[in-house]
């Protein structure tokens, strides 16, 4: 085969054919996505063997929009990161299958920026809390207090079967993960479907205790469950995580709380396990994190009223 004639295009096919075989469907998705959006539209008409690291570093400046030229739009650093991490993966399998030697040596991984996370108020939680607790008869409702009292994740909580739940030795087995993922078809179009799988990573399979809190609300829900009903419905139909956000959101205005993303039910729960004592060690373990510098890094963070009261104990 002519190496001249082989583009970038054309190893990225070859690439993806070789990960459909390896990945979960959702992690091929999310491949085939970055490669179809990011990759192909500004690289895919390069010739492989003309490839190398002043043209890596200029692509990844556009993507960041450090390049005064750039018209394009602007990429947080983590998605950066990522098209970066798959555009090398496939330039190393051009560089073994081809033999053209190193491409892209001297490229450079975009900074990882430390973005603000937020927490909700203990105002927020408080009144949040109470429109759950005067609706225990509804699953969905039950489903965010388990998530404010244990840091599940959107797709955790909307995999989680009764069959996942020991009432009697109050914990819950995150075993699987849901997630609505865009689906390349043959003919170049895409499609999107649910898709129920194992989690990412082995952590993130893990056990985590109920709080006595809402132990007795669980407990009662479980009296009307079947045998495989998922938790958020009772049945064997599942509340998908596009519906139960915005479940989420809508009780969000009934509440007049401000409208913020599901996830920060998960740092809001990290936030106060750390004001209230909890070793990281274990904080870690429960959110299902590989390391405890992830849980350091990304998920604790001290409210604005702990720093007041801090601050207040200084005395000069």
């Amino acid at each position: 085969m002519d190496i001249s004639k082989i583009t970038i295009a054309d190893v990225c096919t070859e690439w993806l054919n070789m990960k459909k075989l390896s990945v979960k469907q959702s992690t091929y998705a999310k491949y085939h996505y970055i490669i179809k959006t990011e990759i192909l539209p500004e690289l895919g008409d390069y010739p492989l063997e003309k490839m190398n690291s002043s043209i890596i570093n200029a692509f990844t400046s556009r993507k960041l929009g450090v390049d005064p030229n750039c018209t394009d739009r602007r990429l947080a650093s983590k998605t950066v990161r990522d098209i970066y991490t798959i555009l090398k993966s496939v330039l190393r399998y051009g560089e073994n299958e081809y033999h053209t030697g190193p491409l892209a040596a001297n490229t450079v991984l975009p900074k990882p920026k430390r973005e603000s996370i937020e927490t909700l108020t203990m105002m927020e939680l408080r009144k949040i809390a109470k429109y759950l607790w005067e609706r225990p008869w509804d699953a969905r409702c039950v489903g965010l207090l388990l998530c404010m009292y244990s840091g599940m994740r959107l797709g955790e909580i909307c995999a989680l079967k009764w069959e996942d739940v020991d009432l009697d030795k109050k914990t819950i087995y995150i075993r699987h993960t849901m997630q609505r993922i865009t689906v390349p078809e043959e003919n170049g179009e895409s499609k999107t479907r649910i898709v129920v799988d194992e989690p990412k990573t082995q952590s993130s399979m893990r056990l985590i205790p109920i709080s006595d809190e809402i132990y007795p609300l669980i407990k009662n829900l479980h009296r009307f469950s079947g045998a495989n009903a998922y938790f958020l419905s009772n049945t064997e139909r599942f509340v998908e995580p596009r519906n139960y956000q915005y479940f989420f959101k809508s009780i969000l205005k009934k509440t007049e709380i401000r409208n913020v993303n599901f996830h920060i039910l998960r740092h809001t729960f990290a936030t106060q396990c750390v004001e209230v004592g909890m070793d990281i060690k274990t904080l870690s373990e429960i959110l299902g994190h590989s390391s405890t510098n992830i849980t350091l890094t990304y998920y604790v963070h001290s409210s604005l009223e702990t720093k007041q009261k801090q601050v207040n104990l200084l005395k000069i």
